[in-house]
């Protein structure tokens, strides 16, 4: 990357605000991570997450944000009652229609997680697909408390992230290309030391249209993530890289965390 390049990125990572993700999931953004993960892929993690989450049929789930509801989808068809939260009116659309579609037991819910007030007791939680970061570490307190205080005693908690200190900091991608389907995406990513966060630009092409975005993420480190959690009334019962169960080591590119509710 020549020097212009790298001035320019710079500017533009510290003029990115803390609400990036108010507007960010929209448009080949949403398209493309519908494309991106293969269903077996999703259905290896529903059944990782019905035995982390130690739940069975009928119990009621909150998928915290949930996308584009790969998890819920799933989670439904088998025999869950699933909550779903997400900021993206694209996401939640889509995730309605198919509800309807299909009479899965999904409620839909379009709003900000940070502002939410959920009156319902669950059996357990689930945050998966790198969304546990988007914010700064007060604001990420205020997330886990609202997770937190709307499950049962005893209840679970599953987190997913690909953007731990111990996986991104360890191999730290400057740039990156994917092709999904018919979807090229190019990132260019952005170090803050200062503030230990991360920003992507991204920039996604499909045929001759494109789309540039940007978003931003703080990165934690496993004991920052142990003590936050801890903070809100759960406890970790287990580490893993995959749903295969491995323990998490040092540059592992994904952390699966299990907490439990006091």
């Amino acid at each position: 990357m020549n020097n212009s390049i790298q001035k320019t990125l710079s500017l533009m990572t510290h003029q990115v605000q803390d609400n990036w993700y108010e507007d960010f999931f929209k448009g080949l953004n949403c398209e493309l991570w519908e494309k991106a993960v293969p269903e077996e892929w999703t259905k290896q993690e529903v059944d990782f997450l019905t035995q982390e989450l130690d739940v069975q049929p009928g119990q009621a789930l909150l998928d915290i944000p949930c996308g584009f509801g790969r998890h819920s989808v799933e989670l439904a068809k088998r025999g869950f009652r699933m909550t779903g939260v997400d900021i993206s009116e694209t996401f939640i659309t889509g995730l309605k229609k198919k509800t309807e579609t299909e009479n899965l037991s999904i409620t839909t819910i379009l709003h900000d997680v940070l502002t939410l007030e959920l009156n319902q007791k669950f059996d357990g939680a689930l945050c998966l697909g790198n969304s546990f970061g988007y914010f700064s570490f007060e604001k990420m307190v205020t997330f886990v408390g609202k997770i937190s205080a709307c499950l049962k005693p005893g209840a679970r908690l599953v987190i997913n992230s690909g953007m731990v200190a111990e996986s991104i900091l360890a191999n730290f991608p400057k740039s990156k290309s994917y092709t999904f389907g018919d979807i090229k995406m190019d990132i260019e990513n952005t170090y803050e030391v200062n503030q230990s966060f991360m920003v992507s630009h991204l920039t996604y092409t499909k045929a001759e249209h494109m789309e540039r975005h940007t978003f931003k993420h703080y990165v934690f480190t496993m004991a920052e993530i142990h003590r936050l959690l801890q903070q809100c009334g759960l406890h970790v019962i287990g580490n893993y890289n995959s749903p295969s169960r491995s323990p998490y080591q040092f540059g592992d590119p994904q952390v699966y965390i299990v907490a439990e509710k006091s």
